[in-house]
């Protein structure tokens, strides 16, 4: 397990959410928020490929997900780690095998979407920090 020395606060939870890149995207997934009256306190969105995804936080990420799940949203929550990588026999295989080499253990690991040639995974671990590492900054979501 992750230790975080106590001066240091532990990796907040994230709800990341894959949506059609079009417009209504962010509008569905706040609207299926505030109709829960369950209030957004972080958010980030980026493209990728075809893809909107979008990194959020709120004020009762439990109800968040069901919330978001509700809406037919495709929607993960944990302590994440989400990247991109080729969708083609090994592309995972490879991601594993660096795991495995520096005794990084993959606890929950999701393939989100697939999309044009792409995957987009969430994985969590027993190392994050060395995980991110690992996967490289060019493949982090």
């Amino acid at each position: 397990m992750n230790q975080h020395p106590a001066d240091q606060p532990a990796p907040s939870r994230r709800i990341i959410v894959i949506v059609p890149d079009r417009p209504g995207g962010l509008a569905q997934v706040t609207a299926a928020l505030a109709e829960e009256e369950i209030n957004i306190e972080a958010i980030d969105g980026r493209r990728a490929w075809e893809l909107g995804v979008i990194t959020l936080s709120t004020n009762d990420d439990d109800a968040a997900l069901r919330a978001l799940l509700k809406a037919g949203l495709r929607a993960v929550t944990s302590d994440v780690i989400v990247f991109h990588l080729p969708d083609r026999p090994g592309a995972l295989a490879g991601v594993a095998q660096l795991f495995s080499e520096h005794h990084v253990n993959a606890r929950t690991i999701h393939i989100v979407h697939r999309l044009e040639g792409h995957a987009i995974v969430a994985v969590t671990t027993d190392d994050d920090d060395l995980a991110r590492t690992l996967i490289g900054s060019e493949s982090l979501l």
